[in-house]
């Protein structure tokens, strides 16, 4: 008679026993699955054990699933080939269990029919000979199914478990040919562990097998979109917006799109040049153009250039690279056998330099600007680029271009400032730059900062317009700001600044917004204002040593004494400003 390792005998009735797996131990609620199987014949009792030994796996792995953070089940899709190593350590952590469940046995020790002063315990205990019985029976029928080739429903949910468990933690395909490999380790492993439990049923000490190291898994069978699921995690944990998130993996998936979706160590420098020179033909938001937005990659590159569509420029073209460039880089630190650097040289040399990509304004485009209906008067909101009686002085669209020029700071960090980030210290009015609020974000550590308040802005009535936005007990200290799609207050009113420039004809291709943070720093150097103090009014971290002393911050006088020296002379802004 064939038996089963978790086929219990108590008072002639048989039990179906199984102790809770480690890593789920502190929170499935209970050590064991013990419940009677309401048989006395043993024949029956085995068909019925291996029945609820099928389903209480299942319930340990259903468990085991729950407690799994939805992100790391999404972001490893099933393997279709386990390595030999992966079944090697599988086959240990298998043995390693057998025997340690052993030993947990006789931990507990055996129940002795002889000593009737033993307590009959609630969940029972097997005696000396019951075990031995299971064991041999496990044994026998294991030999027998490992001898023919076959595979039963027991082996296949343990095989299902033990790639749950710590270390191993592997998802595999349930078409996989790597299935029935699995399995046979798993009954070698049972034959293996039924000889040691045999020995020490003699009373030979035999240790148990350490568990596994981490399985490896080796580069050549993680897919490419499966390390991107797995990078596209890890960087969520920090400061990534969702700006900034959607651009990165835009980018990615456009590479995966035209080099394919291989494993990882398929890739070689051949697929970054392939990758650059569609870049190369790709006119600039391609996803949006009409004649290519519905094409993949790779038509979109050829139709371009078939149409002689002007192509990105070089600068979003270095960006696009530097975005997939990003994740090789964390591929290459965090996996095997991946090609370093993959993207290493292929960036195009710009014909200009990065300060020449961006320009300030100029006096006769600033004079424009703050001399136009926006700030002297204009019809309404709607038409606040034509003449009128309309005063936009309570709105983000009159202080964000002031608070621009005369702060330097960038316009996502003045849209997200609230009330209380306007303050007064020693008699010194100044903004706080933050990101404590609710949705509040900075590019950069450093960003974090104080800036004092201009003579200037203090004068139009800044402060005055920041406390009556205390007392209103508005969230925002420009309310009307909508959060757009990307995560950002800025969208909306950057794209609305642009059309007014364009409007009062005072737009240039290389003008915009964050011109306002040229005409500052040229306004800090005209104003002999040293070069750190500069960098500290606009959020720029500290080169060298001096970065990593200190807290980095200035005293507010010293800040105020720097903002006093930006002036802008030669602009002439009207009477009625």
């Amino acid at each position: 008679m064939t038996g089963h390792t978790r086929l219990y005998r108590r008072n002639a009735t048989y039990y179906h026993r199984a102790a809770v797996p480690q890593d789920i131990a502190d929170t499935y609620g209970k050590r064991e699955e013990t419940f009677s199987l309401r048989t006395k014949d043993k024949a029956e009792a085995l068909t019925r054990v291996r029945i609820e030994a099928v389903r209480v796996d299942r319930l340990f792995a259903k468990h085991r699933k729950e407690l799994v953070p939805a992100h790391k089940i999404t972001a490893e899709p099933p393997l279709n080939e386990l390595s030999s190593d992966q079944i090697a350590s599988a086959k240990q952590a298998y043995l390693h269990h057998l025997l340690d469940e052993d030993e947990d046995v006789r931990l507990d020790g055996f129940y002795d029919l002889d000593d009737h002063t033993e307590p009959l315990a609630e969940l029972p205990r097997p005696t000396f000979d019951e075990r031995q019985e299971g064991v041999e029976g496990l044994d026998e029928i294991t030999r027998h199914n490992l001898a023919r080739g076959k595979r039963d429903d027991f082996f296949k949910s343990e095989a299902e478990e033990v790639l749950t468990w710590d270390g191993i933690e592997l998802v595999l395909d349930d078409t996989s040919q790597s299935w029935p490999r699995l399995i046979r380790a798993l009954q070698e492993a049972t034959v293996e562990a039924v000889t040691i439990i045999r020995k020490r049923d003699l009373g030979d000490i035999v240790p148990t097998p350490a568990y596994p190291e981490e399985a490896p898994i080796v580069a050549s069978q993680l897919n490419l979109s499966a390390a991107i699921a797995e990078w596209e995690a890890e960087k969520s944990r920090g400061a990534w917006s969702p700006k900034a998130r959607n651009d990165y993996m835009a980018w990615l998936s456009a590479f995966t799109q035209a080099v394919g979706d291989r494993p990882l160590g398929d890739y070689t420098k051949n697929d970054a040049r392939a990758f650059k020179a569609l870049l190369l033909k790709l006119p600039p938001n391609w996803r949006k153009k009409r004649e290519v937005r519905d094409l993949s990659i790779s038509d979109a590159a050829k139709k371009a250039e078939q149409l002689g569509l002007a192509p990105m420029s070089t600068a979003n073209l270095n960006k696009a690279l530097r975005r997939v460039a990003a994740f090789w880089n964390w591929a290459a630190a965090h996996h095997d056998n991946v090609t370093p650097a993959l993207f290493n040289g292929l960036s195009i040399r710009e014909a200009v330099s990065v300060r020449d990509q961006r320009n300030p304004f100029s006096p006769a485009q600033l004079s424009t600007l703050f001399s136009s209906p926006l700030f002297t008067g204009c019809r309404s909101e709607r038409l606040c680029a034509e003449p009128g009686d309309h005063s936009m002085r309570g709105t983000a669209r009159f202080w964000l271009p002031l608070l621009g020029l005369y702060t330097g700071a960038r316009l996502n960090e003045l849209c997200q400032l609230t009330p209380t980030n306007v303050r007064e210290e020693d008699g010194i009015a100044y903004l706080e730059i933050t990101n404590e609020a609710k949705g509040q974000r900075i590019k950069t550590t450093s960003g974090k900062r104080r800036i004092p308040i201009h003579q200037r802005l203090i004068d139009l009535g800044f402060f005055e317009f920041a406390r009556d936005r205390q007392m209103s007990k508005s969230e925002r200290l420009f309310p009307e700001l909508q959060m757009d799609a990307s995560g950002y207050l800025s969208g909306e009113f950057s794209k609305f600044f642009s059309r007014y420039l364009d409007r009062i004809d005072a737009k240039t291709a290389k003008t915009s917004f964050h011109s306002f943070r040229h005409n500052f720093e040229d306004a800090c150097r005209n104003g002999s204002v040293l070069p750190h103090i500069m960098n500290a009014l606009q959020g720029h971290s500290e080169q060298g040593m001096a970065g990593r002393y200190g807290d980095g911050q200035y005293r507010l006088d010293i800040l105020k004494d720097a903002i006093d020296q930006v002036s802008y002379s030669e602009i002439r802004f009207p009477t009625k400003f």
